[in-house]
């Protein structure tokens, strides 16, 4: 670990790479899905923390910009980067500026939080309720943003977001995720969260669009639906319904085998697959590992149990980061310009 990320103070923001922050985590093997690629990330020897379960969490509002967190456990609990929390009743959904801490047996007000649906009138009843991630283009939008009150600041982004995806209306996010459920509830069944994993590089359209790296593989768990569905399912979806043309050379063609007489044909296909596949992990991996040696500015936003909070800036990516002690177990980041 670099020494920029050691004895960080609450003011502090220090230089640092993006590798710092994903620091001992291995890649496995990517998959690939159309235009989009997951390399997951897996905790090998890598430093872990027990950050709770953000399912778990109860979540309410009693007015528009406040969210509440209540926190049952018996140890401090992680809300993840950008939350969105998306409820079935006739309530304002709300999303996170920010990454934050829940101390345990503890509750937290969030008076910075910003509505995502401009027409819809409502508070959340207190609960647990299905968590979601915001699509990149908005979470760079709301790191962008002041952690200020402002219950209607992140409207305006909203609206860009839908207007490029071809939907009309208010400022309402949800409308795009009904919009596409079908084809967003695909992404959950076609990208498979794997054992030891903790984290992932997705890449689209032969680019880095997300880092994430989580506490614990409990943790990741929690966040593979919202991440895949809601947060990168999303943008993929995005680019579809706009007609961005998919790069071309983001995936590794497969070379088709010369057959003869006397050739095992299916053989060759095989080995043509392997071949196909070692070559799109080279090229996933190369692309990750240039973005991990992309410099960021990080700071720390708060510190509780042992644990500190902050955001990380960069020039290609935007996001927020977890310490526990000195060592780095949290990161979630997306990339600066998709929209």
């Amino acid at each position: 670990m670099s020494k920029s990320l050691r004895a960080f103070r609450r003011t502090a923001a220090e230089s640092a790479t993006v590798d710092d922050l994903l620091a001992g985590v291995c890649p496995g093997r990517v998959q690939s899905v159309g235009r989009m690629q997951v390399l997951p990330l897996l905790a090998g020897d890598a430093p872990t923390a027990d950050l709770g379960d953000p399912a778990g969490l109860g979540i309410s509002t009693d007015n528009y910009g406040t969210l509440h967190f209540r926190n049952e456990t018996a140890g401090p609990v992680l809300v993840p980067s950008h939350l969105a929390v998306i409820v079935s009743q006739a309530a304002q959904d709300h999303a996170m500026p920010r990454a934050a801490l829940v101390t345990a047996g503890g509750a937290r007000s969030y008076a910075a939080a910003m509505c995502v649906q401009q027409t819809q009138g409502g508070l959340i009843r207190h609960g647990r309720h299905r968590l979601a991630v915001l699509p990149p283009s908005l979470r760079e939008a709301a790191s962008d943003l002041p952690a200020e009150p402002g219950y209607n600041r992140l409207w305006p982004a909203v609206s860009r977001f839908k207007d490029s995806a071809q939907v009309p209306g208010a400022a309402d996010l949800v409308q795009f995720l009904k919009r596409f459920a079908t084809e967003l509830d695909q992404f959950v069944a076609e990208f498979e969260c794997v054992d030891d994993q903790i984290g992932a590089v997705v890449l689209m359209d032969n680019r880095v669009v997300g880092v994430e790296r989580a506490p614990s593989h409990t943790y990741w768990r929690a966040l593979w639906e919202p991440l895949i569905r809601f947060c990168y399912g999303a943008e993929a979806v995005r680019r579809e319904a706009a007609g961005i043309p998919a790069d071309p050379g983001a995936r590794v063609p497969l070379t088709p085998p010369r057959g003869g007489d006397g050739t095992d044909t299916l053989a060759l296909l095989a080995a043509a697959v392997r071949d196909a596949n070692a070559r799109e992990q080279a090229t996933a991996e190369r692309t990750a590992a240039a973005t991990a040696a992309a410099p960021v500015v990080v700071g720390v936003d708060e510190e509780a149990a042992g644990i500190a909070v902050g955001t990380v800036v960069g020039d290609a990516l935007i996001g927020a980061y977890a310490l526990a002690g000195e060592t780095p177990v949290y990161a979630s980041l997306t990339a600066r310009g998709l929209l």
